[in-house]
């Protein structure tokens, strides 16, 4: 290979890393965009030493490993006490480690602010897919493969949930790849670069227009993807099984035709079946901070496994009851609890934990199927025990009223005050309509219950219940509930919720787990995966944290004094204010739980076409499969025929000929290339009763004896070829006619 040869395969490859590295930024906020292209770049160079020399090869073998503990000290430092290698293997093994718990307990688009080790698993994996196909491809010199493991990672980054659409880094991806296919090809066989890099882009052109040309004459709607990245691990496990997460999108997760039981409760009281509490609000997402908590002991002899739960002192005031849970076709970290937990009987599990919101939690998942015992408070408080409470909140339930775009919520008197507030960035100005709504919503209530109760109230009767919200500029997806769209599911009420109350300098998080369930018999519930649900705990001095849900339904257990339990009457019948809405002792909107799926929307332009058609969706492919059949061999016969319609007489007669010869051959009769016109014309006249004779020393005039063609010459052998086709088409009958109108030639004779 020549030296610029060598330069523009490698320039071409690297230039397909980044286009790799970028898609995958694509999948966290703030974007690392910067770390993963200098990752992609590092691996690039590292692996490309056998395109300087073949026999060199084995050097990436060590440049690349060398690359990736360079990569891994930038950007985690070892810490003072990792001696040795020993001590560094398990430093880094622990970072990754953390960054795949990272992984698996976070929603797409990733939260990458304070997630450094999700940031190096990340990071890692662009170094390690881009050293494998560098080494292929720049030390092998095998380019395919690589090109394939570059659409693995692109492809992984275009299929996730929560980032949008982008044409550009898919079309980039395919230039690059024709060039560098047409670059190998034509390096190896000594042609020069340039004529390559012409030829890939001309196959890659064509590419992205038939590309183009699908999405935007073809209605597609999305579908169900055949792997759900947010939830992938090492562990496979039936369809019919759901592996709970309280970070899953929701709209996947309550499927009426996947409505399987995946809980069975005996309690004397209805409850949430509550599996954890999300306090940090980064203003795309809640998220827990203390996901892993303290690990229980038990008193009694080893393994009984009965635990005592710490208690926090902020417990509501309720009925103890005894409740046991089986557990079936579900694999999860969590243990469900209905009220507040005191004790739990689990044989057979390692010890589980409680964090700071009593949320238990098991060190790794278990399933599908296991019991466990339950000794819980369930709170039953009244309207009069939440008045007038004031807000003398503990410390630690302060970090509770925080939020991202302001500090420390409380009272702004403003919009001015509010709008100083805030940072000055394009998330945070998605913010600056909070002060009006709340204003709207709140009016002149003081009281931490009584704002509370506007808040649920406000979004239960004045939102919408979808899975399926319409399209929205917005970036945060509580914002575009708030003041877009007003269309959202349980996890943008409850979120939406708790951010509107904590603005007013109130304790509130984010609560998941399951509603009620069917009731089947006396104190027993079944619970299916379309119970799954989010609602709202508000923090009452004295008192403790208090279950509201602002989500309009009909099938939420009143668990709490809220506007949501049966026969509640609201304390503030005369305060509602002009914009409040409707009393609190109104009867909420029948709204169902699960939507209509032929309701469902489809997000950009091309999917509203689709759905609004009623059409199945493998129609449009079908149609389009079909034209492309039968416009095949009009398009065959054009591309063969555009010789005869330029050039001068003499080229276009030999194009003509050479057209007579393809048709006898797409019949199966063969012409060897050495045989005379003569010979030619007696074999028409033999096996077809044609005769050509008198044009047939013409044409041998005309390309042996330096004749120079005319009109007339051109105008018998059209009218040759005319007759040729349609003897063939009588003589083997119209189905050979049609094939080889395909190019599907039988047998030559």
């Amino acid at each position: 290979m020549k030296l610029s040869g060598k330069l523009l395969y490698f320039g071409c490859f690297a230039a397909l890393a980044i286009v790799a590295a970028l898609g995958l930024a694509r999948v966290g906020r703030p974007s690392i965009a910067v770390l993963l292209v200098w990752a992609a770049l590092a691996a690039t160079l590292a692996g490309a030493v056998g395109l300087i020399d073949r026999r060199a090869w084995p050097a990436a073998l060590v440049l690349l490993p060398a690359g990736a503990y360079l990569l891994m000290r930038a950007q985690a430092p070892l810490p003072a006490g990792a001696h040795g290698l020993g001590g560094q293997y398990g430093f880094y093994l622990a970072q990754l480690r953390a960054g795949a718990h990272g992984y698996t307990e976070r929603t797409f688009p990733f939260q990458l602010a304070g997630a450094g080790q999700l940031k190096l698993l990340l990071a890692l994996a662009v170094y390690g897919a881009t050293g494998l196909a560098s080494f292929v491809a720049l030390s092998l010199r095998r380019p395919l493969p690589a090109i394939v493991v570059f659409l693995a990672l692109l492809g992984f980054s275009l299929t996730v949930d929560g980032a949008g659409s982008v044409i550009v880094l898919p079309l980039a991806f395919l230039f690059l790849a024709g060039c560098l296919l047409a670059l190998s090809r034509s390096l190896e066989r000594g042609r020069g670069a340039p004529t390559g890099v012409a030829a890939g882009a001309g196959v890659a052109v064509l590419a992205a227009l038939l590309a183009l040309l699908l999405l935007g004459a073809t209605p597609v709607a999305a579908s169900k993807p055949w792997q759900d990245w947010s939830a992938w691990g090492p562990l496979r496990h039936s369809p019919s099984r759901l592996t709970f997460n309280w970070m899953l999108n929701f709209p996947s997760l309550l499927n009426p035709k996947t409505n399987t039981p995946v809980l069975r409760v005996e309690s004397p009281i209805a409850s949430y079946w509550r599996a954890n509490a999300l306090e940090t609000f980064t203003g795309d997402a809640w998220l827990s901070s203390d996901s892993r908590g303290r690990p229980l002991t038990t008193e009694g002899a080893a393994g009984l496994g009965t635990y005592d739960i710490p208690a926090d002192g902020r417990t509501p005031a309720g009925t103890k009851v005894a409740e046991l849970f089986k557990v079936q076709s579900l694999y999860t970290s969590f243990l469900f609890t209905g009220g507040t937990p005191e004790v739990v009987v689990l044989g057979g599990h390692e010890p589980p934990a409680a964090n700071s919101a009593q949320a238990l939690r098991l060190p790794r998942p278990v399933g599908p199927q296991f019991t466990y015992v339950l000794t819980s408070v369930i709170p039953r408080l009244k309207p009069a025990d939440l008045v007038a409470r004031g807000r003398d909140y503990p410390i630690d339930v302060l970090a509770d009223i925080t939020l991202p775009f302001a500090g420390a919520a409380g009272d702004f008197t403003s919009q001015e005050q509010w709008r100083a507030a805030m940072n000055d960035s394009p998330a945070d100005r998605e913010w600056l309509g909070l002060y009006q709504l709340n204003r709207k919503i709140v009016g002149k209530a003081t009281d931490p219950y009584q704002i509370t109760l506007r808040i649920e109230q406000y979004l239960r009767s004045r939102y919408t219940y979808s899975l399926a919200p319409p399209p929205t500029r917005y970036a945060s997806p509580y914002a575009a509930f708030l003041f877009d769209t007003t269309v959202g599911y349980c996890q943008h009420f409850a979120g939406a919720m708790a951010a509107l109350v904590r603005f007013n300098g109130i304790p509130a998080r984010v609560a998941v787990g399951f509603t009620t369930g069917e009731l089947v018999a006396t104190g027993k519930f079944v619970v299916s995966r379309n119970d799954a649900h989010a609602w709202v705990e508000v923090y009452f001095p004295d008192v403790g944290w208090v279950p509201f849900d602002p989500t309009p339904g009909d099938n939420l257990p009143g668990a709490g004094p809220s506007s949501t339990s049966a026969g509640f009457v609201n304390p503030y019948p005369h305060d509602a204010g002009a914009d409040a809405p409707a009393a609190a002792g109104s009867a909420p909107p029948k709204l169902q739980n699960l939507p209509d799926p032929g309701a469902r929307k489809v997000s950009g332009a091309a999917g509203s076409a689709a759905a609004s058609s009623g059409l199945p969706r493998w129609l449009p492919w079908a149609l389009g499969l079909a034209v492309a059949l039968l416009a095949w061999p009009f398009a065959r016969g054009a591309a063969r025929r555009r010789g005869l319609r330029r050039g001068s007489p003499d080229r276009r007669l030999r194009a003509a000929l050479a057209l007579v010869y393809a048709e006898l051959g797409d019949y199966g009769i063969d012409v060897p290339r050495s045989q005379t016109l003569e010979e030619t014309s007696g074999l028409l006249r033999e096996q077809l009763d044609l005769d050509a004779t008198s044009l047939t020393a013409r044409l041998d005039a005309v390309l042996f004896g330096g004749r120079a063609a005319d009109e007339r010459d051109l105008a018998d052998l059209a009218r040759l070829h005319a007759d040729l086709r349609r003897r063939l088409r009588t003589q083997q009958g119209w189905l050979r006619a049609v094939l080889a109108g395909y190019g599907l030639r039988p047998a030559t004779r």
